[in-house]
């Protein structure tokens, strides 16, 4: 079986340089002012890298709902720990159709 080696030997690793040393950077030269450069442009950000506008999306669902304490199934009144997302209920797992 082959020695472990360290993350650190990969590091910078690039087909020119065999020894894993490699080099900081992408050979561009910073100019230390932070700007964003002509060309260099992010998409969906104005000139101060602000967004430039919302992208409209749905909002985030939830499936399931767990509760240490438990909470009433809605079709059964059955009090579970778990319930289901079911016809927009949140139901115990034998009254959801899976």
């Amino acid at each position: 079986m082959p020695e472990d080696r360290s993350l650190d030997e990969f590091a910078g690793a690039n087909a020119g340089d065999p020894d894993g040393g490699g080099r900081d950077g992408d050979g561009v030269e910073d100019d230390g002012s932070g700007g964003i450069e002509d060309g260099n442009e992010i998409d969906g950000c104005d000139e101060s890298g602000e967004s430039a506008g919302t992208v409209a999306s749905d909002p985030a669902i939830a499936t399931s709902t767990w509760t240490e304490d438990g909470a009433d199934c809605e079709r059964c009144d059955e009090t579970v720990a778990r319930r289901w997302l079911d016809d927009g209920a949140f139901v115990c797992t034998d009254c959801k159709e899976w």
